[in-house]
């Protein structure tokens, strides 16, 4: 059945995407079907072939030796309070452990940066990008780097060609930005998932990198059916990558990195505690409502023990949980998951799989999924965070980013849930 449920889930989102289309005449069928093509070919390398494995292995190790060396310095500075206590839960040092795992993976990014290794490789994939996809140069550039920047900081490699791109590309360009995830907070994804054993955080490193890459493609699928390219972009058919930089060495450079992660890593955790206390406030609200003398058999009608935001949110999307190809008994547990990171942030929903991972909240399989589905920042926050971002580097484009925010939000989330049908599929 997963075969079925997961193409049957891939035409429902593709479908959905043409219904909010601005042209539903033109259908970017090269789009698509490049998009497609590199998905499952990436998925099917990794997934089904020893040497894809193999290779996505070693960089997962690479991934794995820079968490042990933010540990080493987390530990350094906080001791036991950084979980090198055998009695210490992960949940007791999760603010250190994602401060620290931040701070040392945007350090060795600017060194990349500073020496151009992360230029050239993003180059590469654009290449690649605008061959396979027709999508113009500068789009191209932007939705290879997010798979390695985060949404605000990959726009930056294409500043100079904002303020005259066509609406179509800043649709491909936002959907980009939210369909991926920066590899400073992915590390984290790793920590919170792996659980402290070696060979889990191993694989889970090699599922969240093949998530992001195969999103890449999925982005630009959904951003071109939604909104059409009805214009000649200025970038067509052409790729190019400024090598500049703003740091002197190799010692400048990996201390820029790491006030720029500490920076971030301050964001991250104002937002977890934030987003965490609302949604405890939310569910004392909810609690005592549905515990409300005509709301109890409504609830219980739902098949909810009590009302709550996992409750509610679970039931929102079960479907997507069935397309996915989701264990039958995991519907409602992956439905509030994709919900959750919707509502709030993508680390807050990887925290709640976390959690199922070390009481077995979810099948090996249906966490596996979901590992793929939730591997982007398409979330309600993140469109002000884009606004704010890009409009920063255009403000003449800002009305533009207002229109398409929750357009291109909901198209990173459905390249996410596409990427997590594909993966219900090869799993």
């Amino acid at each position: 059945m997963a075969l079925p449920r997961g193409l049957l889930g891939i035409v429902a989102l593709l479908f959905v995407a043409w219904l909010l289309s601005t042209n539903r005449r033109r259908f970017p069928f090269k789009t698509v079907l490049g998009g497609m093509t590199l998905q499952w070919l990436l998925a099917l390398v990794v997934l089904k072939t020893e040497p894809g494995r193999a290779f996505f292995d070693g960089i997962a190790h690479v991934v794995t030796a820079i968490l042990a060396g933010a540990d080493a310095g987390a530990n350094f500075v906080f001791g036991p309070l950084a979980g090198s206590h055998p009695d210490v839960a992960w949940k007791a040092v999760a603010g250190i452990k994602i401060m620290s795992t931040i701070i040392i993976v945007a350090t060795f990014s600017a060194i990349g940066y500073h020496y151009g290794l992360l230029q050239r490789l993003v180059s590469a994939m654009a290449w690649l990008m605008t061959r396979t996809l027709g999508v113009s140069g500068a789009e191209a550039l932007a939705g290879a780097a997010n798979v390695f920047f985060g949404q605000t900081e990959a726009p930056l490699l294409v500043r100079p060609y904002i303020s005259r791109m066509t609406r179509s590309e800043i649709m491909a360009l936002m959907t980009g930005g939210f369909a991926t995830v920066a590899a400073g907070v992915m590390a984290v994804y790793v920590d919170m998932l792996g659980g402290g054993d070696p060979g889990r955080m191993v694989s889970t490193a090699r599922h969240l990198m093949t998530a992001s890459l195969m999103s890449a493609p999925a982005a630009f699928m959904l951003a071109k059916v939604m909104v059409p390219e009805t214009q000649v972009p200025q970038t067509a058919g052409r790729v190019r990558v400024e090598l500049s930089r703003e740091t002197r060495s190799f010692i400048d450079a990996a201390t820029a990195g790491a006030a720029q992660g500490m920076k971030l890593a301050i964001n991250v955790l104002a937002m977890l505690i934030a987003f965490v206390a609302l949604i405890k406030v939310l569910d004392i609200g909810l609690s005592a409502f549905g515990r409300l003398e005509f709301m109890a058999p409504v609830v219980a009608s739902m098949g909810l023990k009590e009302l709550n935001l996992d409750g509610l949110l679970g039931l929102l999307f079960a479907p997507v949980a069935f397309l996915a190809g989701v264990d039958s008994g995991d519907y409602r547990s992956f439905g509030g998951l994709l919900g959750k990171a919707m509502a709030t942030n993508e680390l807050i929903a990887y925290a709640s799989l976390g959690e199922m991972v070390r009481t077995g909240g979810m099948s090996e399989r249906s966490i596996l999924i979901a590992t793929y589905s939730l591997c982007g920042f398409a979330n309600i926050s993140s469109i002000g965070i884009q606004i704010g971002g890009i409009g920063g580097l255009a403000p003449d484009r800002r009305a533009d980013l207002v229109q398409l925010g929750p357009r291109a939000m909901l198209g990173g989330a459905m390249a996410c849930w596409m990427t997590g049908c594909i993966a219900g599929v090869l799993l």
